[in-house]
Protein backbone atom coordinates (compact mmCIF):
# COMPACT_ATOMS: atom_id res chain seq x y z
CA UNK A 1 0.00 0.00 0.00
CA UNK A 2 0.88 3.69 -0.40
CA UNK A 3 2.64 4.66 2.95
CA UNK A 4 3.85 7.84 1.61
CA UNK A 5 3.32 10.61 -0.76
CA UNK A 6 6.24 11.09 -3.56
CA UNK A 7 7.73 14.76 -2.79
CA UNK A 8 8.14 14.51 -6.46
CA UNK A 9 4.32 14.17 -7.02
CA UNK A 10 3.39 16.85 -3.99
CA UNK A 11 5.77 19.82 -6.25
CA UNK A 12 3.97 18.56 -9.30
CA UNK A 13 0.48 19.52 -7.71
CA UNK A 14 1.86 22.57 -6.66
CA UNK A 15 2.74 23.67 -9.71
CA UNK A 16 -0.92 22.51 -11.68
CA UNK A 17 -2.60 23.83 -8.63
CA UNK A 18 -1.14 27.10 -8.85
CA UNK A 19 -1.78 27.21 -12.83
CA UNK A 20 -4.16 24.72 -13.75
CA UNK A 21 -6.51 23.83 -10.77
CA UNK A 22 -9.47 24.35 -11.75
CA UNK A 23 -9.03 21.88 -15.19
CA UNK A 24 -7.54 19.17 -12.64
CA UNK A 25 -10.13 19.59 -10.29
CA UNK A 26 -12.57 19.39 -13.21
CA UNK A 27 -11.08 15.88 -14.49
CA UNK A 28 -9.84 14.19 -11.40
CA UNK A 29 -12.73 15.90 -8.87
CA UNK A 30 -11.82 14.92 -5.59
CA UNK A 31 -8.87 13.19 -6.64
CA UNK A 32 -6.08 15.67 -6.27
CA UNK A 33 -6.67 15.95 -2.38
CA UNK A 34 -5.64 12.77 -1.77
CA UNK A 35 -2.10 14.66 -2.09
CA UNK A 36 -2.69 15.62 1.63
CA UNK A 37 -3.96 13.10 3.20
CA UNK A 38 -2.04 11.37 6.07
CA UNK A 39 -2.02 7.43 5.38
CA UNK A 40 -2.89 5.24 7.95
CA UNK A 41 -1.07 1.45 7.45
CA UNK A 42 -2.30 0.33 10.53
CA UNK A 43 -5.89 0.76 9.73
CA UNK A 44 -6.20 -0.47 6.68
CA UNK A 45 -3.75 -3.86 8.14
CA UNK A 46 -6.46 -4.31 10.58
CA UNK A 47 -8.96 -4.05 8.06
CA UNK A 48 -8.14 -6.87 6.20
CA UNK A 49 -8.86 -9.16 8.84
CA UNK A 50 -12.62 -8.59 8.82
CA UNK A 51 -12.66 -8.98 5.28
CA UNK A 52 -14.86 -11.86 3.86
CA UNK A 53 -12.89 -12.90 0.54
CA UNK A 54 -16.09 -15.11 -0.17
CA UNK A 55 -18.85 -12.68 0.87
CA UNK A 56 -16.77 -9.50 -0.40
CA UNK A 57 -17.71 -7.62 2.66
CA UNK A 58 -16.66 -6.91 6.30
CA UNK A 59 -17.66 -8.44 8.66
CA UNK A 60 -17.95 -7.14 12.18
CA UNK A 61 -19.28 -8.01 15.56
CA UNK A 62 -23.06 -8.02 14.17
CA UNK A 63 -23.00 -6.00 11.40
CA UNK A 64 -21.77 -5.90 7.86
CA UNK A 65 -19.97 -3.15 6.22
CA UNK A 66 -18.71 -2.44 2.30
CA UNK A 67 -17.78 0.56 0.29
CA UNK A 68 -20.22 1.59 -2.05
CA UNK A 69 -20.79 3.40 -5.25
CA UNK A 70 -22.47 6.38 -3.69
CA UNK A 71 -19.59 6.92 -0.94
CA UNK A 72 -16.61 6.47 -3.58
CA UNK A 73 -18.23 8.86 -5.69
CA UNK A 74 -19.61 11.48 -3.10
CA UNK A 75 -16.01 11.67 -1.57
CA UNK A 76 -14.63 12.32 -5.12
CA UNK A 77 -17.44 14.70 -6.54
CA UNK A 78 -17.41 12.81 -9.74
CA UNK A 79 -20.36 11.47 -11.58
CA UNK A 80 -21.38 7.86 -11.99
CA UNK A 81 -24.93 7.94 -12.76
CA UNK A 82 -26.09 7.20 -16.41
CA UNK A 83 -22.17 6.84 -16.76
CA UNK A 84 -20.36 4.66 -19.10
CA UNK A 85 -18.10 2.39 -17.25
CA UNK A 86 -14.07 3.44 -18.51
CA UNK A 87 -12.83 -0.23 -19.82
CA UNK A 88 -8.80 -0.16 -19.64
CA UNK A 89 -7.07 -0.66 -22.84
CA UNK A 90 -3.56 -2.53 -22.07
CA UNK A 91 -1.21 -0.50 -24.73
CA UNK A 92 1.95 -1.59 -26.71
CA UNK A 93 5.22 0.58 -25.79
CA UNK A 94 4.31 2.70 -29.09
CA UNK A 95 0.80 3.70 -28.62
CA UNK A 96 1.49 4.43 -24.78
CA UNK A 97 4.06 7.16 -26.03
CA UNK A 98 1.65 8.10 -28.86
CA UNK A 99 -0.86 8.72 -26.35
CA UNK A 100 1.31 10.96 -24.58
CA UNK A 101 2.46 13.04 -27.63
CA UNK A 102 5.64 11.27 -27.42
CA UNK A 103 8.41 9.23 -30.03
CA UNK A 104 8.80 5.39 -30.03
CA UNK A 105 11.51 4.93 -27.83
CA UNK A 106 12.75 1.12 -27.86
CA UNK A 107 14.83 1.69 -25.34
CA UNK A 108 12.28 2.43 -22.79
CA UNK A 109 11.71 -2.09 -22.01
CA UNK A 110 9.61 -1.15 -18.93
CA UNK A 111 6.69 0.02 -21.56
CA UNK A 112 6.75 -3.51 -22.39
CA UNK A 113 5.93 -4.44 -18.90
CA UNK A 114 3.22 -1.92 -18.96
CA UNK A 115 4.31 0.45 -16.58
CA UNK A 116 6.25 3.81 -15.86
CA UNK A 117 8.09 5.95 -13.48
CA UNK A 118 6.87 9.03 -12.27
CA UNK A 119 10.58 10.70 -12.42
CA UNK A 120 10.08 10.19 -16.30
CA UNK A 121 7.11 11.91 -16.10
CA UNK A 122 7.79 14.52 -14.05
CA UNK A 123 10.88 15.23 -15.78
CA UNK A 124 8.95 16.27 -19.42
CA UNK A 125 5.77 16.99 -18.17
CA UNK A 126 6.14 18.66 -14.85
CA UNK A 127 9.19 20.39 -15.54
CA UNK A 128 8.82 23.87 -16.94
CA UNK A 129 11.80 23.36 -19.16
CA UNK A 130 10.74 19.48 -20.03
CA UNK A 131 10.17 20.09 -23.69
CA UNK A 132 13.07 21.77 -23.73
CA UNK A 133 15.42 19.49 -22.14
CA UNK A 134 13.75 16.54 -24.28
CA UNK A 135 12.54 18.12 -27.15
CA UNK A 136 13.86 14.80 -29.37
CA UNK A 137 11.53 12.41 -27.58
CA UNK A 138 8.44 14.51 -28.34
CA UNK A 139 6.14 14.12 -31.70
CA UNK A 140 3.99 17.10 -31.13
CA UNK A 141 4.53 21.08 -30.96
CA UNK A 142 5.57 23.11 -27.79
CA UNK A 143 2.33 24.55 -27.47
CA UNK A 144 0.71 20.78 -28.14
CA UNK A 145 3.12 20.29 -25.54
CA UNK A 146 1.07 21.88 -22.99
CA UNK A 147 -2.26 20.26 -23.39
CA UNK A 148 0.14 17.18 -23.15
CA UNK A 149 0.71 18.14 -19.52
CA UNK A 150 -2.26 17.76 -17.26
CA UNK A 151 -3.15 14.53 -18.73
CA UNK A 152 0.61 13.25 -17.47
CA UNK A 153 -0.11 14.34 -14.09
CA UNK A 154 -3.78 12.85 -14.33
CA UNK A 155 -1.88 9.47 -15.22
CA UNK A 156 1.07 9.98 -12.11
CA UNK A 157 -1.63 10.72 -9.76
CA UNK A 158 -3.81 7.81 -10.40
CA UNK A 159 -0.50 5.83 -10.76
CA UNK A 160 0.82 6.51 -7.78
CA UNK A 161 -2.69 7.15 -5.35
CA UNK A 162 -5.50 5.60 -6.82
CA UNK A 163 -4.12 2.40 -8.27
CA UNK A 164 -0.82 1.98 -7.37
CA UNK A 165 2.30 -0.65 -8.10
CA UNK A 166 4.98 -1.80 -6.17
CA UNK A 167 7.93 0.02 -6.06
CA UNK A 168 6.22 3.64 -7.22
CA UNK A 169 5.64 1.81 -10.45
CA UNK A 170 2.97 3.71 -13.24
CA UNK A 171 0.46 1.60 -14.92
CA UNK A 172 0.57 2.78 -18.73
CA UNK A 173 -2.85 1.83 -19.15
CA UNK A 174 -3.91 4.95 -17.07
CA UNK A 175 -2.70 6.95 -19.46
CA UNK A 176 -5.95 5.55 -21.84
CA UNK A 177 -8.36 5.56 -18.48
CA UNK A 178 -7.52 9.37 -18.42
CA UNK A 179 -8.59 10.37 -22.04
CA UNK A 180 -11.96 8.83 -21.75
CA UNK A 181 -12.11 11.06 -18.74
CA UNK A 182 -11.61 13.76 -20.30
CA UNK A 183 -13.84 12.97 -23.03
CA UNK A 184 -16.53 13.08 -20.77
CA UNK A 185 -19.67 10.38 -20.26
CA UNK A 186 -17.38 8.12 -19.08
CA UNK A 187 -16.68 7.16 -14.80
CA UNK A 188 -14.18 6.07 -13.32
CA UNK A 189 -15.55 5.45 -9.62
CA UNK A 190 -16.65 1.71 -10.70
CA UNK A 191 -12.92 1.09 -11.42
CA UNK A 192 -11.93 2.71 -8.28
CA UNK A 193 -14.16 0.56 -6.34
CA UNK A 194 -13.32 -2.59 -8.42
CA UNK A 195 -9.71 -2.53 -6.97
CA UNK A 196 -10.25 -1.52 -3.48
CA UNK A 197 -12.35 -4.81 -3.63
CA UNK A 198 -9.57 -6.83 -5.19
CA UNK A 199 -6.74 -5.70 -3.20
CA UNK A 200 -8.82 -6.53 0.00
CA UNK A 201 -9.32 -10.04 -1.45
CA UNK A 202 -6.13 -10.52 -2.75
CA UNK A 203 -4.03 -9.08 0.55
CA UNK A 204 -6.20 -11.11 2.86
CA UNK A 205 -5.36 -14.22 1.16
CA UNK A 206 -1.82 -13.54 1.10
CA UNK A 207 0.07 -10.55 -1.40
CA UNK A 208 1.87 -8.56 -0.19
CA UNK A 209 1.48 -5.18 -2.01
CA UNK A 210 -2.21 -3.76 -1.53
CA UNK A 211 -3.20 -2.50 -5.24
CA UNK A 212 -5.71 -0.13 -4.35
CA UNK A 213 -6.72 3.06 -3.13
CA UNK A 214 -5.76 3.16 0.42
CA UNK A 215 -6.27 6.35 0.91
CA UNK A 216 -9.62 6.65 0.69
CA UNK A 217 -10.52 3.19 2.25
CA UNK A 218 -8.92 4.87 5.21
CA UNK A 219 -11.45 7.54 5.15
CA UNK A 220 -14.33 5.97 4.13
CA UNK A 221 -13.82 3.33 7.10
CA UNK A 222 -13.04 6.52 9.75
CA UNK A 223 -15.80 8.15 8.86
CA UNK A 224 -18.53 5.05 9.56
CA UNK A 225 -16.50 4.05 12.50
CA UNK A 226 -16.70 7.40 14.45
CA UNK A 227 -20.86 8.02 15.18
CA UNK A 228 -21.41 11.75 15.57
CA UNK A 229 -24.05 14.18 15.27
CA UNK A 230 -25.80 14.75 12.12
CA UNK A 231 -25.44 17.99 11.99
CA UNK A 232 -22.11 17.89 12.16
CA UNK A 233 -22.05 16.21 8.80
CA UNK A 234 -24.36 18.89 7.56
CA UNK A 235 -22.49 21.52 8.81
CA UNK A 236 -19.01 20.64 8.01
CA UNK A 237 -19.33 18.47 5.11
CA UNK A 238 -21.82 19.77 2.98
CA UNK A 239 -19.73 21.94 1.00
CA UNK A 240 -16.53 21.88 -0.91
CA UNK A 241 -14.41 19.14 -1.30
CA UNK A 242 -14.99 15.86 0.87
CA UNK A 243 -11.72 14.37 1.38
CA UNK A 244 -10.32 18.42 1.98
CA UNK A 245 -13.12 18.89 4.68
CA UNK A 246 -12.95 14.92 6.25
CA UNK A 247 -10.67 16.33 8.70
CA UNK A 248 -12.74 18.73 10.41
CA UNK A 249 -15.80 16.27 10.51
CA UNK A 250 -13.45 13.98 12.41
CA UNK A 251 -11.88 16.70 14.43
CA UNK A 252 -13.05 15.11 17.91
CA UNK A 253 -12.46 11.49 16.91
CA UNK A 254 -9.59 9.88 19.01
CA UNK A 255 -8.13 7.45 16.91
CA UNK A 256 -6.45 4.11 18.00
CA UNK A 257 -2.87 4.21 17.43
CA UNK A 258 -1.35 0.68 16.17
CA UNK A 259 -2.68 -2.40 14.01
CA UNK A 260 -3.66 -4.27 17.63
CA UNK A 261 -5.68 -1.07 18.44
CA UNK A 262 -6.89 -0.59 15.84
CA UNK A 263 -8.23 -4.43 15.51
CA UNK A 264 -9.75 -4.37 19.15
CA UNK A 265 -11.72 -0.56 18.18
CA UNK A 266 -12.98 -2.74 15.06
CA UNK A 267 -13.71 -5.72 16.90
CA UNK A 268 -15.30 -3.74 19.90
CA UNK A 269 -17.84 -2.03 17.49
CA UNK A 270 -21.49 -3.18 17.59
CA UNK A 271 -24.30 -2.26 14.93
CA UNK A 272 -25.47 0.53 17.36
CA UNK A 273 -21.86 2.11 17.34
CA UNK A 274 -20.96 3.41 14.14
CA UNK A 275 -22.28 5.82 11.77
CA UNK A 276 -24.43 3.99 8.96
CA UNK A 277 -25.29 6.96 6.44
CA UNK A 278 -22.39 10.08 5.54
CA UNK A 279 -25.18 12.59 5.77
CA UNK A 280 -22.92 15.28 4.08
CA UNK A 281 -23.71 12.42 1.20
CA UNK A 282 -27.41 13.22 -0.32
CA UNK A 283 -27.96 10.48 -3.15
CA UNK A 284 -31.81 10.13 -3.45
CA UNK A 285 -31.67 6.77 -5.15
CA UNK A 286 -28.67 4.39 -4.90
CA UNK A 287 -27.67 1.43 -7.24
CA UNK A 288 -28.39 -2.14 -5.42
CA UNK A 289 -28.23 -4.86 -7.86
CA UNK A 290 -28.11 -5.49 -11.90
CA UNK A 291 -31.47 -6.38 -13.56
CA UNK A 292 -30.60 -9.98 -14.43
CA UNK A 293 -28.21 -10.68 -11.94
CA UNK A 294 -28.24 -10.06 -7.56
CA UNK A 295 -24.73 -8.18 -7.94
CA UNK A 296 -22.72 -6.07 -10.03
CA UNK A 297 -19.96 -6.55 -12.00
CA UNK A 298 -17.18 -3.64 -11.85
CA UNK A 299 -14.45 -3.09 -14.54
CA UNK A 300 -11.18 -2.78 -12.65
CA UNK A 301 -7.61 -1.86 -14.09
CA UNK A 302 -6.89 -5.31 -13.18
CA UNK A 303 -9.88 -7.80 -13.05
CA UNK A 304 -13.63 -7.73 -13.20
CA UNK A 305 -14.98 -7.62 -9.36
CA UNK A 306 -18.58 -8.40 -7.83
CA UNK A 307 -20.13 -5.95 -5.72
CA UNK A 308 -23.38 -6.52 -3.71
CA UNK A 309 -24.88 -3.90 -2.16
CA UNK A 310 -27.73 -5.83 -1.08
CA UNK A 311 -25.61 -7.14 1.76
CA UNK A 312 -25.45 -3.21 2.80
CA UNK A 313 -28.81 -1.56 2.81
CA UNK A 314 -28.61 -0.12 6.11
CA UNK A 315 -26.05 2.17 4.85
CA UNK A 316 -28.83 3.51 2.02
CA UNK A 317 -31.41 4.00 5.54
CA UNK A 318 -32.96 0.88 4.42
CA UNK A 319 -34.18 -2.21 6.15
CA UNK A 320 -31.53 -5.04 5.60
CA UNK A 321 -33.27 -8.43 5.15
CA UNK A 322 -31.22 -11.86 4.33
CA UNK A 323 -29.18 -11.13 0.51
CA UNK A 324 -30.70 -13.13 -2.05
CA UNK A 325 -27.18 -14.28 -2.60
CA UNK A 326 -23.81 -14.98 -0.02
CA UNK A 327 -20.88 -16.56 -2.41
CA UNK A 328 -19.05 -14.15 -4.42
CA UNK A 329 -15.77 -14.47 -4.91
CA UNK A 330 -15.88 -16.58 -7.81
CA UNK A 331 -17.26 -14.31 -10.15
CA UNK A 332 -14.38 -11.79 -10.18
CA UNK A 333 -11.65 -12.58 -11.88
CA UNK A 334 -8.32 -11.15 -13.32
CA UNK A 335 -7.59 -10.25 -17.02
CA UNK A 336 -5.20 -9.43 -19.44
CA UNK A 337 -5.18 -7.35 -22.27
CA UNK A 338 -8.84 -8.98 -23.46
CA UNK A 339 -11.50 -9.08 -20.80
CA UNK A 340 -14.24 -11.49 -20.91
CA UNK A 341 -17.73 -10.78 -21.76
CA UNK A 342 -17.16 -6.89 -21.51
CA UNK A 343 -19.84 -5.93 -23.93
CA UNK A 344 -22.54 -7.99 -21.24
CA UNK A 345 -20.99 -6.27 -18.44
CA UNK A 346 -21.53 -2.76 -19.71
CA UNK A 347 -25.36 -3.66 -20.99
CA UNK A 348 -25.92 -4.89 -17.46
CA UNK A 349 -24.39 -2.01 -16.18
CA UNK A 350 -26.97 0.31 -18.35
CA UNK A 351 -29.51 -1.61 -16.53
CA UNK A 352 -28.84 -2.03 -12.71
CA UNK A 353 -31.94 -1.77 -10.39
CA UNK A 354 -31.87 1.50 -7.55
CA UNK A 355 -33.55 1.61 -4.92
CA UNK A 356 -34.65 4.95 -2.77
CA UNK A 357 -31.98 6.70 0.28
CA UNK A 358 -34.03 6.99 3.38
CA UNK A 359 -33.74 9.17 6.08
CA UNK A 360 -34.63 6.50 8.60
CA UNK A 361 -32.45 4.81 11.44
CA UNK A 362 -30.93 1.82 9.69
CA UNK A 363 -32.15 -1.35 11.21
CA UNK A 364 -32.11 -4.86 9.97
CA UNK A 365 -35.15 -7.99 10.38
CA UNK A 366 -35.22 -10.24 13.44
CA UNK A 367 -34.23 -13.17 10.81
CA UNK A 368 -31.70 -11.63 9.30
CA UNK A 369 -29.95 -10.92 12.46
CA UNK A 370 -30.24 -14.72 12.97
CA UNK A 371 -29.71 -15.32 9.64
CA UNK A 372 -25.75 -13.38 10.42
CA UNK A 373 -24.70 -14.96 13.49
CA UNK A 374 -24.99 -17.77 12.11
CA UNK A 375 -23.00 -17.01 9.26
CA UNK A 376 -20.27 -16.22 11.42
CA UNK A 377 -20.43 -19.34 13.12
CA UNK A 378 -19.98 -20.88 10.37
CA UNK A 379 -17.06 -18.98 9.03
CA UNK A 380 -15.19 -19.63 13.09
Amino acid sequence: MVVKVNPTLKIWWRDIEKNRGLEANELLGGLTALISVEPDRYLIKALLKFWDTERLVFKFKDFELTPTIEEIGGFLGLPYKEQEMIVPHKPTPRSFLKQMGMRHNPDLLCLKEGWISLEFLYARFGDEEGYENFSREFACSSAKWEKYRLNAFAVALLGSLVFPMERGKIHTSLSYVVRMLARGGKTIVPMILAEIIRALTKCTRGKRYFEGCNFLLQLWAVEHFYQRANMVDIIRGSMGNKISNHASRMKYFVSPVGTEDWFVYLRERSATQIQWKYYWLKPRRAIIRGNELYFIELVGLNGVQPYAPLRVLRQFGQIQMIPLRSYMSHYGYDFGSEIPHVSTILRRWERVMTIDVQEHRPFCTPEYYVWLLEDAEHLI
